[in-house]
């Protein structure tokens, strides 16, 4: 694979003065506040991208462990707010009130995902370790990859939903990298097909690894290098944790490069 996408841009000798430039001519990603909420208990707001935002928010419910199953969500409501969306899924009541009892303290979520949580507890909740199961094979996982350079998006992170040959099953590309795994797990909540692997264009925080273990999907792949913290957790949840190392080189940091044997 060459590595046309990932080489460093030459050094320059000034910059070019683009201060006067009106902001509908620049060619950066668009980014909006998205208010969520379980019929009308608001749940938090996202700074995402603007798109497909019926996924989004049943990502995002299911990985925050606000829903479990796609039919919780009976319809999907979009409106306009001042500065922003609003998206409301419709869900009995019983349920919405017991996600209002576990929803994160802080009242907005960035794109950095867990910061702001204040419980160690809260922070690790519904991690569970997954049945073994190989990692996606490495001529697969680089298929993902080319798949990956070609639908690159300026200013936005992607991730895609891989089958076992590296095929693509689905795509979210979001100006956050957590709102995009939100996206494709949310495509699948919707869809009923579960992806082999995540790969995304990212480094990879301790909160990508809760999402793709709470979605049960056995392997993740990231272009940089994980935490420590992404790392133990996914050892310590049986998940297949890859660093691709922008394509340069792969490495299986936790899980298993052969089928397991069983017992």
């Amino acid at each position: 694979m060459k590595d046309s996408l990932y080489q460093q841009a030459p050094g320059a000798a000034g910059y070019a003065d683009a201060r006067e430039v009106p902001l509908r001519e620049l060619d950066g990603p668009s980014e909006l506040p998205v208010s969520l909420a379980l019929n009308d208990t608001a749940m938090g707001t996202l700074l995402a991208s603007p798109e497909a935002l019926e996924p989004l928010a049943l990502g995002h419910a299911f990985t925050a462990g606000w829903i479990t199953r796609r039919d919780e969500v009976s319809a999907i409501h979009l409106s306009r707010l001042r500065h922003g969306l609003a998206v409301r899924l419709e869900v009995s009541d019983s349920l919405a009130r017991k996600a209002e009892r576990h929803q994160r303290r802080e009242s907005s979520v960035s794109s950095c995902g867990a910061c702001g949580v204040q419980d160690e507890a809260e922070l690790m909740a519904g991690l569970m370790r997954l049945p073994p199961r190989a990692a996606l094979a490495p001529d697969a996982l680089m298929r993902g990859l080319e798949r990956l350079e070609r639908a690159t998006r300026r200013g936005m992170h992607l991730a895609l939903g891989l089958d076992t040959e590296g095929g693509l099953i689905s795509q979210g590309a979001d100006i956050g990298r957590h709102n995009a795994l939100d996206r494709v797990i949310g495509m699948s909540l919707d869809s009923g097909v579960w992806p082999e692997a995540l790969l995304v264009s990212s480094r990879c925080s301790l909160e990508l690894v809760q999402k793709t273990i709470r979605a049960r999907i056995p392997t993740l792949i990231t272009l940089a290098v994980p935490s420590r913290l992404a790392v133990e957790t996914a050892r310590a949840c049986d998940l297949n944790l890859i660093c691709a190392h922008r394509g340069r080189r792969l490495e299986l940091l936790s899980g298993h490069a052969d089928r397991p044997r069983s017992s």
